[in-house]
């Protein structure tokens, strides 16, 4: 299997999250993918749903905030759009980012302090 282009972005941009806020916790839920359908009911009983973001953080203070990647001109899904929807009405902070300057400047927005930058 190979790696499509939203894959290629998330691996750099998560070099890039090494360097810039490594005090941060920030993961990825792999909610996405195929699995066997026996697996697939396991999981969403567990809680596993469709449309999360790519990256979660917790910020100072507790907050949630979330992180979309998008390589191109690609779209989010409906259930991406009702997620983004659902966490920004409880006051979560929800950006749809196409490169690692656009996460840079989405986590600086979001008041983080980056230990690292990428060269102007």
């Amino acid at each position: 299997m190979s790696a499509g282009p939203e894959d290629i972005l998330q691996v750099q941009v998560l070099g890039f999250l090494k360097v810039a806020v490594p005090d941060c916790v920030y993961f990825h839920c792999p909610n996405g993918g195929s699995r066997h359908p026996r697996e697939a009911k396991k999981l969403k009983s567990m809680g596993v749903r469709p449309g999360v973001a790519d990256l979660c953080f917790v910020l100072p203070g507790g907050r949630a905030a979330f992180i979309e990647l998008k390589a191109g001109a690609g779209r989010q899904t409906a259930s991406q759009a009702l997620f983004q929807e659902e966490v920004t009405a409880l006051g979560s902070p929800y950006a749809v980012c196409r490169s690692i300057s656009e996460v840079q400047s989405t986590l600086e927005g979001w008041g983080l302090k980056l230990r690292g930058r990428l060269s102007s």
